[in-house]
């Protein structure tokens, strides 16, 4: 038969976590569509993937062409647009988001899935991985640690990680690395 001290102790522990589930549906939701991890993670952590650049065609050759008084003048050579880098396409809807997290603590900002592109995670004893993000999946291309575990734990697909053993997390113990990818609904 429980005391009537430890059945005080329930009830205000029950009432605590009943006020702190009914604070936090009155709190404001996180709103990450604004949120880019350009600008806290490093410049070189960040490789975006292009798109290859159209080709475009070769100017052609100055044509003289004849004046009133007799003598030939090149004309200015037909101008072709430039075919420079294509800076990467983004997606119309940001499907979701990325969440890295390196020794426990979180890697820069939620990473939009906004572009193909890879985040380089380089730590200070040398451990590397890199996780590949697209605009529908995201996946851990490459890592340093022994047994590739979290290379063979394949994709997280927007459409289908609920059928998925881990759900929205790769990890990789060894490293101490966890790629949490986070749905826009």
């Amino acid at each position: 038969m429980p005391k009537r001290k430890d059945v005080l102790l329930i009830a205000a522990v029950i009432a605590i976590a009943a006020g702190m589930l009914l604070v936090s549906n009155f709190m404001p939701k996180t709103d990450l569509s604004g949120k880019t991890a350009d600008v806290t993670l490093a410049p070189e952590a960040v490789e975006y993937i292009e798109t290859p650049a159209p080709i475009a065609e070769p100017t052609k050759a100055p044509v003289s062409v004849e004046t009133e008084a007799g003598t030939a003048e090149p004309s200015a050579p037909e101008k072709t647009e430039a075919a420079g880098p294509m800076p990467p396409k983004k997606a119309e809807t940001v499907r979701g988001h990325v969440l890295l997290t390196v020794g426990g603590r979180q890697y820069g900002d939620p990473i939009p899935m906004d572009r193909d592109k890879i985040i380089t995670l380089q730590q200070e004893d040398g451990r590397i991985n890199k996780v590949h993000i697209t605009p529908e999946k995201v996946y851990m291309e490459f890592s340093t640690c022994d047994n590739q575990d979290c290379v063979g734990q394949g994709e997280i697909h927007v459409d289908t990680y609920k059928d998925r053993i881990l759900g929205t997390f790769v990890i990789c113990l060894p490293n101490n690395v966890t790629v949490e990818m986070v749905p826009a609904e």
